[in-house]
């Protein structure tokens, strides 16, 4: 730079060229060869001109130097965003475009997206990446748009600008070729979200979805048909990938600033999810309600614009798919209690990164990663009220590198290691804790009366017992105490109700059962069919009966209600194992005689897991302790 003395008179001309050494000044810095920003430029090939205009044209006027810094925040952050194109995603494109030309533009962009969620969604088809595609005058026209577009957006006078860069001004929200999204507003609004810029709490419209009743007039559709490679299937427009995508484009063209959240897998049951958060400075934000909602999830992440740190995918080592991408922030501090835990191998490896699994769908899933450093891992941020299991990936399959821990809600690590000097005997049973909403499903069963009678329509009918109980397990008994004989019996209810299974005890405590397909008692078939999670439901009257063939008399009569399966049944195979640090060790098979199944022999402070043979896929990992049993 040229040096010259300045008249301090000529305030104006002292503060451009003031800007004017600023702003070059932060140039030059900020493409240093280990700056985000020239990393950024070297990836762009011929494409780098065209990118140094857009910092070269806001950098001449000082107006424009929270412009200068947006086009610096973007192009810094380009590498690793961009699209496709193809035939087979044309062909989708217009098949959508032809048979809901109707829909709104939301809803289409949607469709789009979903053919990436599809298998083998990119075979056959061209990546081009924003950083070598993106010309100066896209960015410009899209940068001078979005500040215009700002300024007239009160609920954003509260954000930060680095906020405003990472939640408001990005030019993509999935894998859609980069867009006018400023313009693209003011063609919508009329049609798709004007009634909403008529709300101050835009915000919270758009993060917790209620926006959406105005695209869809009042009601989502639960799911569209799409023409997939040849293929047509239905996607889900209720399920959480889906409407997260709704909201993603309903914030973005209302310029609200919504974020999308994730955990890569659920640490205590089967699946993932996603959801939309709103993002804002006040002290009781939505990510602080939806704290309570989403507790002991484990790890969350973030979907962001801006690059973070992740894995080397340049080295040979293998690393699961969810770590390759850099689009991810942890943000696990955000909603729930977490802590650093060191994990030091029980046997030295020699391995680049290091995961925390967590148990999901009958297999460890990686969560958390980690470098090796002097020969241990330190995981950041680890989730509380966790099972975890460290892990590594020499070859591709997950290897276990030391024993389960479980981390507690106080951030204390409870190492899960076997006691083959202290052994257990246990009865099972269940494979899976048992949910609340089953238990409040079936109360209204209570106080149900039995009746029995020698005439099919019930004129001249007694009364035999009362469900007064129903087990954790979800059965109700009554023991009937009468000997007298009756051909038909029935179930009286005051409200509907639904029966998985009915066993029915003779006088000698026999099981037996009515005839089946008997015209007008085939609605109590499915109770008799010995699968549980087959159901009889109670006619408008709320009654279900059955037809013994002849006299019978019961002594008594069981009740499985609504239920999720996954308890212990009599006919079942079943498998316990315990995880000894490197593997799962089996302590048998064993057929269930009961509602229970016993092992013996089992190591203590051991991490279990009772495997159903015969069928199911919902099981659950859990420890014995203090005589109790607690599924994670």
């Amino acid at each position: 730079f040229s040096y010259r003395i300045i008249d301090p008179k000529s305030k104006t001309y002292m503060s451009k060229y003031y800007f004017f050494f600023v702003c070059w000044s932060y140039f030059f810095i900020s493409c240093t060869s280990d700056s985000p920003l020239e990393q950024a430029l070297s990836k762009s090939g011929k494409n780098r001109m065209q990118l140094e205009q857009v910092l070269k044209h806001y950098s001449l006027h000082p107006a424009d130097s929270l412009k200068y810094r947006a086009a610096c925040y973007l192009i810094a952050n380009m590498p690793g965003h961009g699209w496709y194109e193809g035939e087979a995603l044309d062909v989708y494109k217009q098949w959508i475009d032809s048979v809901y030309c109707g829909q709104s533009f939301i809803f289409k962009a949607t469709l789009y997206e979903a053919f990436f969620q599809q298998p083998g969604a990119t075979e056959g088809l061209v990546r081009y990446e924003d950083i070598e595609q993106l010309d100066s005058n896209f960015l410009i026209t899209y940068i001078d748009s979005a500040f215009r577009a700002i300024r007239k957006r009160p609920w954003l006078k509260n954000l930060q600008f680095g906020q405003l860069c990472e939640y408001v001004l990005p030019y993509r929200v999935g894998h859609e070729r980069p867009q006018q999204l400023f313009r693209l507003q003011d063609s919508i609004f009329h049609t798709d979200i004007a009634d909403l810029l008529n709300y101050d709490d835009i915000g919270n419209e758009v993060a917790t979805g209620l926006g959406l009743s105005q695209i869809f007039n009042g009601r989502i559709p639960r799911e569209a048909k799409v023409l997939y490679r040849g293929n047509l299937i239905n996607y889900n427009l209720t399920g959480c990938v889906s409407l997260a995508m709704l909201r993603s484009w309903l914030a973005r063209l209302t310029l609200c600033p919504v974020a999308l959240d994730l955990n890569p897998a659920f640490p205590t049951r089967n699946d993932r999810h996603c959801w939309s958060v709103l993002i804002d400075n006040r002290q009781m934000n939505s990510i602080q309600r939806l704290a309570f909602e989403v507790n002991k999830q484990g790890k969350i992440y973030r979907q962001t614009f801006t690059r973070n740190p992740a894995p080397d995918t340049g080295i040979s080592e293998y690393i699961p798919p969810f770590f390759r991408s850099p689009f991810y922030r942890d943000v696990t501090s955000c909603y729930t209690r977490v802590k650093d835990v060191p994990v030091t191998p029980l046997k030295p490896v020699s391995v680049t990164y290091g995961y925390l699994g967590v148990f999901n769908d009958l297999k460890w899933e990686p969560v958390a990663y980690a470098g090796l450093r002097e020969g241990r891992f330190l995981f950041k941020d680890v989730g509380c009220g966790i099972v975890y299991l460290p892990l590594i990936y020499p070859d591709g399959d997950a290897v276990a590198v030391s024993y389960p821990f479980l981390l507690d809600l106080t951030g204390k690590v409870q190492l899960l290691q076997p006691d083959t000097t202290h052994l257990l005997t246990l009865k099972l049973k269940r494979k899976y804790p048992s949910r609340l909403m089953l238990r409040s499903a079936n109360r209204p069963f209570l106080n149900s009366v039995v009746e029995a009678s020698n005439d099919p329509s019930f004129r001249r009918k007694d009364s035999i017992g009362v469900f007064k109980y129903i087990s954790e397990l979800q059965w109700a008994e009554i023991k009937t105490g009468s000997s007298q004989s009756y051909r038909y019996w029935r179930i009286c209810s005051r409200r509907p109700f639904y029966v998985g299974e009915c066993v029915l005890y003779n006088a000698k405590g026999e099981s037996i059962k009515p005839l089946q397909n008997v015209p007008g008692f085939t609605a109590s078939s499915p109770a008799f069919d010995d699968n549980p999670i087959s159901y009889a439901f109670s006619d408008r009257n709320y009654i279900l009966q059955w037809d013994m063939g002849k006299k019978v008399s019961l002594s008594g009569i069981e009740c499985l209600l609504r239920n999720d399966g996954n308890s212990v049944y009599p006919g079942h195979w079943y498998e316990l194992n315990y995880h000894d640090g490197s593997g799962w060790c089996s302590l048998g098979v064993k057929e269930a005689t009961e509602r229970w199944v016993e092992f013996s022999e089992i190591p203590a402070n051991a991490l279990l897991w009772l495997r159903d043979l015969t069928t199911g896929k919902e099981e659950r990992i859990f420890t014995y302790t203090d005589g109790k049993i607690c599924f994670w």
